[in-house]
């Protein structure tokens, strides 16, 4: 009994653990995954947490500076100075070598410094500022991109369902109408032609299928890989139903879109740098100050060496008359990148605008379009249902029954055109809309 409980244990150990499905019902709950699972996110916080750190690290430059300094020098050669040779009791008109020093020399100390007036510093540390604030909101950008890309994948993958089931009505239609065809065939009823273009079209309709099925399965990857799947399995269990869509408007603010803010950041930044390059034309002012000791002497070990100390403070003044025009010309191209800024901004303003305008109204209508395609496909079905049934009657021909079929596919396509502008601006409003209710 032993033997075979040990046995069942060991068996069952084997097998492989089933996974743990996960069903995302909406956009919002795929969104919700991506966030706390896509690689992305993290680069994004910690891009974030360093922007933060670049305006701090700009004001320190206001703060004293403090240096521990210690040097030991070993004089190999002595400098040499040359003094008259009656200075020193020999004879006149020749010169004496005389050298100074000492051939080992220590110093230990502290130095502190500080900035007392820079116009310079004080504008570059604005301007980095500005700059921090406006890399933010790029990664903002970024992460509304990607956001919206996801949004595409996950209507597109919806698109893509509802195209194989389509696919799937026109499949199993043409292959019931094949089959009825084969039997007249096979009875000698029906001649080779008509009954090879039925076969055509229902190996087209398989072959359709197959495609289909296809780009659902690539559309399927493409999400999983943007919200950080990876080994999980993922069923998105939202179904399109024309008759529920609900009217979706833009219910967003212009000036809360990271585009709006960083064309304003983006003035602001410049304005700066131009007024950072005309500072650099003021003088600087700096204070320091400066005690060490220091031992000199003529042994290795210094010990018997005399030590003393010195305190220095003072001021030192920078002032740079003339860099060759330099200068002025910086200035120069810092202003008409100012101006160009800001042309930038009125542009991005009335982009922004446009196409806020251009989604509502897309919306709308292809609402209403694929609203009104429910019904009509439902139609065209029923008619290539029917025209099977009176082809194998014998009350039309092949001819009249493929035309059917065709009507009916390119009322299919025509919906599937319009369903792919419709979740496309869907996607788009809906991002808009949550980022603005996120950051309000």
């Amino acid at each position: 009994m032993r033997i075979i409980l040990a046995v069942g244990v060991v068996y069952l150990s084997c097998l492989p653990l089933q996974a743990q499905e996960i069903h995302l019902h909406s956009l919002e709950e795929v969104l919700l995954f991506a966030k706390a699972n896509a690689p992305e996110q993290k680069i994004w916080k910690m891009q974030g947490q360093q922007q933060e750190y670049a305006p701090r690290m700009s004001s320190a430059e206001l703060l004293p500076k403090v240096r521990l300094f210690a040097t030991w020098d070993n004089y190999l050669q002595l400098p040499v100075q040359l003094l008259p040779s009656e200075a020193v009791g020999g004879e006149p008109g020749t010169f004496t070598e005389i050298r100074f020093g000492t051939q080992f020399q220590t110093s230990t100390g502290i130095e502190a410094s500080l900035p007392l007036f820079d116009p310079e510093l004080w504008s570059r540390i604005k301007t980095e500022r500005l700059r921090s604030r406006y890399n933010l909101q790029d990664i903002s950008q970024q992460e509304q991109a990607w956001t919206e890309d996801i949004a595409r994948a996950y209507y597109q993958l919806l698109l893509h369902q509802e195209s194989r089931k389509l696919a799937e009505a026109r499949h199993h239609l043409s292959d019931s109408i094949y089959r009825l065809a084969e039997i007249t065939y096979q009875t000698g009823e029906m001649e080779p032609l008509p009954f090879q273009r039925i076969q055509a079209t229902a190996l087209a309709a398989q072959n359709a299928l197959s495609r289909q099925k296809k780009q659902e399965e690539n559309a399927r990857q493409t999400l999983r890989s943007l919200i950080g799947a990876g080994e999980r399995i993922l069923l998105f269990d939202e179904k399109i139903k024309a008759s529920e869509l609900k009217p979706a408007f833009a219910d967003y603010e212009l000036a809360a879109l990271p585009e709006w803010k960083k064309a304003d950041l983006l003035v602001n930044m410049n304005e700066q740098s131009w007024k950072n390059s005309r500072a650099k034309h003021l003088p600087r002012l700096a204070a320091s100050g400066q005690f060490f000791q220091q031992a000199l002497g003529n042994e290795f070990g210094l010990r018997e060496a005399g030590t003393f100390e010195v305190g220095v403070i003072g001021l030192s003044l920078n002032w740079d008359i003339f860099q060759g025009n330099f200068k002025r010309l910086k200035t120069k191209t810092a202003y008409l990148d100012w101006q160009i800024s800001k042309e930038q901004q009125q542009r991005t303003r009335e982009l922004l605008a446009e196409e806020r305008d251009r989604l509502e109204t897309d919306l709308i209508q292809n609402q209403g379009l694929v609203t009104g395609f429910g019904p009509l496909l439902n139609l065209y079905a029923e008619n290539f249902r029917l025209a099977g049934i009176q082809w194998a009657e014998g009350q039309i021909s092949v001819d009249e029954l493929l035309q059917v079929e065709r009507e009916w596919i390119e009322q299919q396509q025509e919906y599937l055109i319009a369903l792919s502008d419709l979740f496309t601006s869907k996607a788009l409003l809906a991002i808009r809309n949550q980022s603005y209710a996120e950051n309000r």
